[in-house]
């Protein structure tokens, strides 16, 4: 019950960066297109690049971020499919998209940061990195693949700011290098300022909205998506470490639990837009997976990590 409360109260501190953000939208009619290119060129490369470069990285750790990657494109790909039968437009692009993503940054970061020590948080946060880059890549092709070529998919990502960081981190920690202790209390605030204002960003998307419209199909594929089949998923690659690969230890089982009850990434509306999708459908889906997580991830969590202990 202790672990419930402090996960519940946690994220309802989260949330009201994105009422501020809506009500910084309608009031004062902010936009977002400037924290937007702040965090994009600026605020995540430093992070991405800050979570290998002083996590003392080893083979074993990296493949953490292979290993999420490599689910996230499992279940895009799976959901794209079996999907299929019910939507053959940009509805199917979107939901493909959405099941590999998950708010693992913006959301799960300071939540993540409350549970874990140092150790499991760099685990986690290697966990994240493979979401992310499935999203800059395998996730953008998914989404883009009926109106961008496969090479200009390619290139966009091998231009992303955040893969780019992120490789560069390996290669420092990699090489045995470590970053100075100075910059600590510098990496933690660019990590505090990378999670409130992109809920902020998602606070002023949603202000945007003139409407929101429930279109309960695609609200259901969006959420079974995210909190059945990604559980299911990133759940049945533990058992088979804990019974048969044993490549990993709790800690990292920790960090895949958390990365499984992510909900709906923001870069959900951001990708209807590039589609010219209605972006009321998918915002509305996106407030009631935020509300659902209000319940589910500390209900989730604190069933999983007492069986994990």
């Amino acid at each position: 019950m202790a672990l419930f409360s402090l996960i519940f109260f946690k994220i309802i501190s989260i949330l009201l960066s994105i009422i501020i953000g809506f009500l910084a939208g309608k009031i004062a009619k902010v936009g977002s297109e400037d924290i937007s290119n702040l965090l994009f060129y600026f605020i995540a490369p430093i992070v991405f690049f800050s979570v290998p470069a002083s996590a003392s990285l080893d083979y074993s750790s990296l493949s953490l971020s292979i290993i999420t990657f490599f689910i996230a494109s499992f279940l895009s790909i799976f959901s794209f499919y079996f999907f299929k039968i019910y939507w053959s437009d940009h509805t199917l692009n979107i939901i493909a998209y959405s099941a590999g993503a998950a708010n693992t940054g913006y959301f799960m970061l300071p939540i993540a940061s409350t549970l874990f020590d140092n150790y499991t948080l760099s685990l986690y946060m290697m966990a994240a990195v493979g979401v992310s880059l499935y999203d800059c890549s395998i996730g953008y092709y998914m989404c883009m693949r009926n109106i961008s070529s496969t090479k200009d998919s390619v290139l966009r990502l091998l231009k992303m700011p955040t893969l780019i960081s992120f490789a560069l981190g390996c290669a420092f920690s990699l090489s045995g290098l470590r970053l100075p202790d100075f910059l600590e209390d510098f990496i933690y605030n660019m990590r505090a300022a990378y999670s409130v204002l992109g809920m902020v960003i998602i606070g002023l998307g949603l202000s945007t909205m003139k409407k929101f419209t429930i279109d309960k199909k695609f609200t259901l594929a969006l959420c079974s998506a995210k909190f059945i089949f990604y559980p299911i998923a990133i759940n049945l690659f533990i058992l088979a470490d804990r019974f048969f690969l044993h490549w990993f230890d709790s800690s990292a089982y920790y960090a895949l639990q958390l990365i499984s009850t992510a909900p709906i990434a923001a870069n959900t509306m951001v990708m209807a837009g590039l589609l010219k999708f209605p972006q009321e459908k998918v915002a509305t889906s996106l407030l009631l997976s935020l509300g659902i997580a209000l319940i589910y991830i500390p209900l989730i969590s604190s069933i999983l990590f007492e069986n994990l202990e």
